[in-house]
């Protein structure tokens, strides 16, 4: 038993000598490959870095010779219809955006040509709603969420316009609304909610008064039982009054509430929050300069391992020419 255990302890510390020598092994074959890239790249500092100068040159002649565009969004509900089918109805334009269909564009926003010459796109997303308490915590620019998704809203969405032009923002607010306005589905489907929200106000108000008249037919009734009957059926008397009560006021709640939406929101579509008159310039110098300030030091790499390798990549052509 005695020998068998010093078996047992001495396999054990050669398992840890070996992972030892192991991890000591890694890190320096780490070590060594870590010297040798600082050694490659100080050889080749020079030409590295002259294309990466030569990438910023570049990338400051593009931002000098393209127009400067400018981005901001609209926030807002979708009444007639869910928010997934009032972004793809607007992503209709976005679509004529991307093929330079003026033609198109001209007959959906009733905008001219010079106006629309302003115009970079125009393109709605989804809004996010992480916890269901109808605030937006998220704007889905990335595209990342399916419409399938239980966080995404369905009643807000985002439209987010690029122009040329800071001051066609408000003109382009009021093409896309009378671009929605001008559907004849999208309005029907509006008046009939409104129909249907007034119905309901109606029987509300029915329910009201009904509960109302019911609490006091029951408050004189049981009162004229008071006059014999014991106290305990009156404590019985006063719990009946207040659940009345309280249905009462939660259907006040619920009557107040398709009130204000019957009177805020009236249109197709209801503007939370319009543009912003500080919109954000999208193409900025440093958005060229770090562009291709890493294009050229992608370059420079590559070009560098060429050179350094420049001899036998000569060699392999060679080679592959004598073989055919």
């Amino acid at each position: 038993m005695t020998t068998e255990k010093r078996n047992d302890e001495i396999d054990l510390i050669e398992v840890f000598q070996k992972m030892g020598n192991g991890i000591k092994n890694l890190l320096n074959s780490f070590l060594n490959l870590s010297y040798l890239i600082l050694l490659f790249f100080i050889r080749k500092s020079i030409i590295i870095f002259a294309i990466i100068v030569l990438g910023l040159i570049y990338g400051f002649f593009q931002y000098k010779t393209s127009p400067r565009y400018y981005s901001s969004s609209i926030e807002a509900y979708s009444n007639a219809i869910s928010s997934i089918d009032m972004i793809n109805y607007v992503n209709n334009i976005h679509e004529l955006f991307k093929e330079n269909n003026n033609v198109g564009l001209a007959s959906k926003l009733e905008l001219d040509t010079l106006l629309l010459a302003k115009i970079k796109d125009v393109k709605a997303f989804k809004v996010i709603d992480f916890n269901d308490d109808g605030v937006t915590d998220l704007i889905d620019y990335n595209e990342k969420y399916l419409t399938s998704d239980t966080i995404v809203s369905e009643t807000r969405f985002v439209v987010k316009v690029e122009v040329f032009d800071p001051q066609v923002f408000p003109l382009i607010q009021e093409s896309i609304f009378n671009y929605i306005n001008q559907n004849s589905y999208i309005n029907r489907l509006n008046s009939i909610r409104k129909d249907q929200l007034q119905e309901l106000i109606l029987k509300l108000n029915t329910e009201v008064a009904s509960l109302d008249s019911l609490k006091k037919v029951e408050y004189f009734t049981t009162g004229e039982k008071l006059k014999t009957q014991a106290g305990q059926l009156l404590v019985m008397n006063e719990k009946e009054t207040q659940l009345y009560h309280n249905q009462i006021i939660k259907l006040y709640k619920q009557k107040q509430a398709l009130e204000r939406t019957l009177e805020l929101r009236t249109e197709p579509i209801t503007i939370i929050q319009d543009f912003s008159a500080l919109s954000t310039i999208e193409n900025k110098l440093m958005t060229y300069l770090k562009f291709y300030g890493i294009a050229g030091l992608i370059l420079g790499i590559f070009i560098s391992i060429i050179l350094e390798n420049f001899k036998g990549i000569l060699n392999i052509i060679r080679e592959s020419k004598i073989k055919k």
